[in-house]
């Protein structure tokens, strides 16, 4: 657990996604002062307040103690009356300030502590097992759409104090039949176990406490929870379950359900399952939280495998698809629907915990969400040449599915800009997926399912760079003809050309080397040896490419390598994580077939990993020399690669970069939970983002290159 707040000198004021699994729903808090609480389908924090702590005393001598998880605004209760403190009574909050929270941030549970209570949100990180083949009971444990929450209150007094819990600015709260629980007409609902505990329905924690009727679940009241007598003398935890339910059809152009609407019958069902598997889950987070502490890692990089782990979680979605369970991962604050540039970067994550979500996502692109196309050499934008078959950047966005072969993102017609098309690096991130997903399955028959499309891949990665053999160079050349004349970019769309520009670029051609080192191995492996000599070729032709265009001075490789003057950048170096990741030892090595290209790689990432040129002055990484703009989850990838793959280690710099990257998301994205575009420490796009899971690459750090993690 990593501290922060109260004696450290970590702040504890940052929002975190606390989430289920599948539900795209999301229970966020962290943020002083700030919305918080349950939120469905939305890429932020939900409008609202979570109000925990305990009051001391009564009438006049009353006082409530509180965590300051919600937004200063008035109480409702003035539209109807004009004045609320005349019509509650008079019980001063006493809200903790900083300095008196501790935070303790786990792998999977997030606790504060302040004054005599602690409240804790725990969200396991467990092994998903495949719908389609386990048990009900299974899925109903791993895909249950709730989190739990554990509110412990001492009382070393001679007087009895009251426990409080509440979520506030929702309208339209009813109790749930037979359960101690309410449920919101917004699609989600609480319930505890205790029998000490008694609901209510308020405007305001004030009006609750000093009401004179008897009617506990007021109908116009927002705020909704529990209050629960402490004893002198004595300590309580009230376990409590946040339960997600959104019934029928949920999705347009194809008309798909929640996959949890097939394994419990509605939110009581729900609620009820949660709070009987908590001791479950308090044990399992323990365990995670254990086996995170034990890594060899610093303390900021601990931070960042457990944030990122939670906003991967909040964007996912597992849907029913007329009986087939199908998996989605949004993206972010965008809620495009697996977005394949993000995939490719999650596949780490996901073949380690869940292989077959990665597999089915490339099912998804293999049958629906990939066309064939021509391609042109700019140099005669008019004459269309063979090209072959690519994939959609995307397949749709805020739960509305695009056509086949459509994305949501990608528009014809635009040069190097946002929306053009990706199709070059979307194939490449096809063909990388299926490589890490067959590495950890050694799943036959997906790879004899799919021999025929890696021959497709393959043969299309050679059009992209050339149709014409003599004339290929080992990068993307011609562009794909739904640009119509202009050009295509990449997963760093928003950058200059240094990163934005495919043709030509050495990260594209990066992986375009990688994903022809393993269809080596993966047309090996099906069966198809008449196909692996093309693209050792191409390999070496890249590795080549990539080798020669180093300053032969500084060692230093421009960004676009048909041009010199193009600022450097980091991710040149981001594709020895695929066959590093496969165990493939030799072709990362410096004395494997694209050695010479490993030592290039080395010294070009020692030279610009400095001041000036792609360090920013608090430490952390800048990805590009030319542009302010750096996503985390590039960052964490290349640190990785550098530290395990090129034994680049930076020294004493490494803990102050580490420190740099977590301070970005406690502090640069505080109110916006785990981030991924910043500009100079601050989050600016991809807010509550999912693709920083390539943090879970440092756990096996320590581990042998060539022994799969």
């Amino acid at each position: 657990m990593v501290p922060h707040g109260s004696g450290t000198d970590r702040t504890s004021d940052f929002h975190a996604h606390h989430s289920p699994v599948g539900a795209l729903a999301g229970f966020t808090l962290g943020r002083h002062h700030h919305d918080s609480g349950p939120g469905n389908e939305i890429g932020r924090a939900a409008t609202g307040g979570v109000y925990v702590g305990y009051r001391d005393g009564v009438g006049k001598d009353a006082i409530l103690n509180l965590l300051p998880f919600f937004p200063v605004s008035p109480c409702d209760l003035e539209r109807y009356v004009g004045s609320a403190a005349a019509n509650t009574g008079h019980v001063p909050r006493r809200l903790f300030a900083e300095s008196e929270i501790r935070r303790d941030y786990g792998w999977a549970t997030d606790r504060w502590s302040a004054g005599d209570l602690s409240f804790e949100v725990l969200t396991p990180v467990e092994s998903l097992p495949d719908p389609r083949t386990a048990t009900i009971a299974a899925q109903r444990d791993a895909f249950v759409p709730a989190v739990t929450l554990r509110l412990t209150v001492r009382n070393p007094g001679d007087a009895a104090r009251e426990a409080f819990f509440g979520l506030g600015s929702h309208q339209g709260w009813l109790a749930l039949p037979g359960l101690n629980g309410l449920a919101s007409r917004t699609g989600y609902g609480i319930a505890t176990n205790s029998s000490e505990a008694k609901p209510y329905i308020a405007f305001d924690p004030e009006w609750e406490f000093n009401r004179t009727h008897d009617h506990a679940l007021f109908g116009l009241g927002s705020l909704a929870g529990y209050r629960m007598v402490i004893p002198a003398g004595s300590e309580r935890t009230l376990t409590i379950a946040v339960g997600w339910w959104k019934e029928g059809t949920v999705t347009f152009g194809k008309r798909m359900a929640y996959w949890y609407t097939r394994i419990f019958s509605g939110l009581a069902d729900v609620l009820s399952h949660a709070l009987a598997r908590a001791p479950e889950v308090v044990a399992a987070c323990a365990t995670r939280d254990s086996e995170l502490a034990a890594a060899k890692l610093d303390d900021e990089q601990r931070f960042l495998i457990g944030h990122s782990t939670r906003g991967y979680y909040a964007s996912t979605q597992l849907l029913d698809d007329g009986g087939r369970p199908r998996w989605v991962v949004n993206e972010g604050e965008y809620l495009m629907l697996n977005t394949f540039d993000l995939t490719v970067d999650m596949a780490f994550f996901e073949a380690r915990f869940h292989p077959w979500a990665l597999k089915d996502v490339l099912e998804q692109f293999a049958s629906e969400y990939r066309y064939v196309s021509q391609v042109f050499d700019p140099s005669d934008p008019t004459m269309l040449l063979p090209g072959g078959v690519a994939f959609c950047h995307d397949m749709g966005v805020q739960n509305t599915w695009s056509p086949d072969g459509r994305s949501s993102y990608e528009v014809e017609g635009l040069d190097r800009a946002c929306f053009s098309f990706m199709s070059c690096e979307q194939l490449t991130n096809w063909v990388l997926c299926a490589g890490l997903y067959w590495s950890r399955t050694r799943d036959a028959a997906f790879l004899a399912r799919h021999a025929g499309l890696l021959v497709e891949c393959q043969r299309s990665l050679l059009n992209r760079d050339h149709p014409v053999a003599d004339k290929r160079r080992g990068y993307m050349q011609c562009e794909d003809e739904r640009c119509r004349g202009g050009g295509e970019i990449t997963t760093y769309d928003s950058l200059d050309h240094s990163l934005g520009q495919s043709r030509a670029n050495g990260y594209l051609a990066g992986k375009m080397w990688a994903s022809h080192v393993l269809l080596v191995e993966l047309l090996t492996a099906a069966g198809r040896p008449e196909a692996i000599e093309a693209s050792r070729a191409a390999a070496l032709r890249a590795a080549h490419a990539i080798t020669a265009s180093a300053d032969p001075v500084t060692g230093i490789m421009p960004s676009l390598l048909n041009d010199p003057k193009t600022a450097p950048i980091i991710p040149a170096i981001e594709a020895l994580a695929y066959p590093a990741f496969m165990g493939l030892a030799a072709d990362v090595s410096d004395q494997g077939p694209y050695g010479t290209m490993v030592v290039a790689l080395r010294r070009h990432l020692t030279a610009i990993l400095r001041p000036g040129i792609c360090f920013y002055p608090d430490g952390g990484w800048k990805l590009s020399a030319s542009a302010d703009n750096s996503w985390a989850s590039k960052i964490h990838l290349c640190q990785w690669v550098a530290r395990h793959v090129l034994n680049v280690r930076q020294g004493g710099e490494a803990v102050r970069s580490d420190r740099a990257h977590a301070d970005w998301q406690r502090q640069g994205a505080a109110q916006h939970a785990v981030s991924d575009q910043f500009r100079s420490g601050v989050a600016f796009g991809s807010l509550f983002y999912p693709r920083i899971v390539t943090t879970i690459l440092w756990l096996d750090e320590g581990k042998p290159a060539s022994a799969p993690a």
